[in-house]
């Protein structure tokens, strides 16, 4: 019960942030929307995964997400500034192993991937196992490949087994 207050609650303030009002209507609806969506997206006793990590984990793992995100932020910002200046870069795709990720946790994989301004999630090839990026610079694919093997074990692992 508690997650799908605290889902319902994220997806009100959502909400009420994209039509940036605090009417007492709009708070209503959001309200009302979020437990309903909140509802429906609760796991189904058959289809339960294994026990989430304990909640000091999962908070650290958070924490790492956001703290990383934002360093790739700015390295990619600099990155693309760099290449508008007409720096030498390697534009190209990059294949990373899936290494496990659910369906829940490659579209997690690819929306953090993507607030980097130098890097654009492509695509999903389930039949090879490999996510593919688009980069600014890829001539270090091997680089690229471990970055993102250390953001996994670091803290997508840890929110979306």
């Amino acid at each position: 019960m508690t997650t799908i207050l605290a889902r319902a609650a994220s997806l009100m303030v959502i909400y009420l942030l994209v039509l940036t009002s605090l009417d007492p209507g709009d708070i209503v609806i959001g309200a009302l929307l979020g437990l309903a969506i909140g509802i429906g997206l609760r796991p189904r006793e058959a289809t339960r995964r294994a026990a989430p990590a304990p909640l000091l984990v999962r908070l650290r793992a958070v924490v790492d997400m956001f703290r990383l995100t934002g360093w790739e932020m700015i390295v990619g910002t600099w990155r693309v500034v760099r290449f508008c200046l007409g720096a030498p870069c390697a534009p190209g795709f990059v294949e990373i192993p899936r290494d496990g990720r659910s369906h829940r946790g490659a579209a997690l994989w690819g929306v953090v991937t993507g607030e980097a301004p130098d890097e654009v999630p492509v695509d999903i090839d389930e039949r090879r196992g490999v996510l593919i990026v688009h980069l600014i610079d890829a001539s270090d694919p091997d680089s690229v490949r471990a970055r993102h093997r250390d953001a996994l074990d670091r803290w997508q692992r840890h929110l979306v087994p």
